[in-house]
């Protein structure tokens, strides 16, 4: 498939003349210039990227609980989690100590998930044994990892999970949603910095995102979503998303609700086609894992992209097809067969649209 790439040239989109019937206040623009980077004025995002900082640290820590005999402090997880009572390093928070959080960020009933999971990374961390039905350290040639029971390491569940949970919840279910840019938003009064109320929220919704403003040209410092984005896209051309974060964003600024609806709509398809990529990439890569601690660790990656696609509200793949995917795949990775594995990722692919690309991805 052709790589997608934005051009380096901004390029003029021409709004549709709308009709009679539209909201008097809503000024159709006749025709403004979308840019080819993220540089609108007064745009800010910097709660988000505080808590893509927060997670990356928080996974970082999780993993010292990889090396034997280091014991990881579930109070200090709680702590990072929450921001409460916590210091974070200079390296990550170079202007001051952040006061956004994690927690209340995300989906109410997976917090609850994390905390326990918590729990259980300080029970086990730095401990050997790991196999089935005992959670511990396995090691393999290339890594060492943490798993539970049945074998899901908990690092993933944490990062990847909360990547879920709270970035994609946030994004497609909450910032891009009727309740933070529909009609009733305002879109008129400027804050400097901020933009309007509606711009501010589209824009925090980019900022979950974690790609820098000239992406996908500029990939160097992608994270999370943008950095996956970028790792399927040569197959599933999804860094497409950006234009339509450009699109939507220049819609909002000009006042064309059309375009903004179609540019929204297609960040929902485009960030859950990443997600369901992802997890037939990791899927692949445990039918071929050299060893089990290989083979558990892409395992949990997958299962927590595939998890995931429950928290975009407007997802075309719905929380039966997900489960019936899980289910194939089976909830005790150390007895997972390439061929329950195979049947997972082939729901999933014909479930996403992704048939005829899965064996590539």
């Amino acid at each position: 498939m052709r790589k997608l790439i934005l051009p380096v040239l901004s390029i003029a989109l021409l709004a549709s003349c709308g009709d009679k019937d539209k909201d008097e206040n809503e000024q159709v623009a006749e025709g403004y210039t979308v840019p080819s980077t993220y540089n609108f004025e007064n745009v800010s995002y910097s709660g988000q990227t505080d808590r893509l900082n927060m997670l990356k640290e928080l996974t970082a820590h999780i993993k010292t609980g990889h090396s034997e005999n280091t014991t990881l402090d579930a109070d200090v997880l709680n702590a990072m989690y929450a921001n409460e009572a916590h210091t974070w390093s200079s390296d990550a928070f170079p202007n001051g100590q952040p006061t956004k959080d994690l927690k209340s960020k995300t989906y109410e009933d997976a917090q609850k998930d994390i905390v326990s999971l918590f729990d259980s990374i300080a029970k086990y961390s730095g401990k050997a044994g790991g196999e089935d039905g005992q959670a511990g350290l396995v090691t393999g040639t290339g890594r060492t990892i943490l798993v539970d029971a049945n074998g899901m390491e908990y690092a993933q569940l944490i990062d990847k999970g909360l990547m879920g949970s709270c970035f994609y919840y946030q994004a497609t279910s909450k910032y891009l949603s009727d309740d933070k840019i529909g009609d009733a938003v305002d879109n008129t009064t400027v804050e400097a910095g901020k933009g309007t109320p509606k711009e501010h929220h589209f824009d925090e919704g980019f900022g979950y995102f974690g790609a820098a403003i000239d992406f996908p040209t500029n990939t160097e410092g992608v994270s999370f979503w943008a950095k996956y984005s970028n790792k399927v896209d040569e197959v599933a051309g999804t860094n497409i998303i950006m234009d339509s974060f450009l699109e939507g964003r220049a819609a909002i600024s000009n006042k064309d609700k059309s375009a903004q609806n179609d540019a929204v709509a297609e960040i929902k398809k485009q960030w859950e086609k990443i997600s369901a990529a992802t997890a037939i990439h990791y899927l692949n890569d445990a039918i071929d894992a050299d060893d089990t601690a290989d083979k558990l660790h892409v395992l949990t990656e997958a299962y927590a992209f595939i998890k995931a696609l429950k928290y975009n509200v407007d997802a075309s793949i719905d929380g039966d097809k997900v489960e019936e995917v899980l289910a194939a795949l089976g909830d005790n990775f150390w007895n997972t067969t390439p061929t329950k594995i195979e049947e997972a990722r082939n729901i999933l692919a014909a479930a996403a649209g992704l048939e005829s690309e899965k064996g590539n991805l």
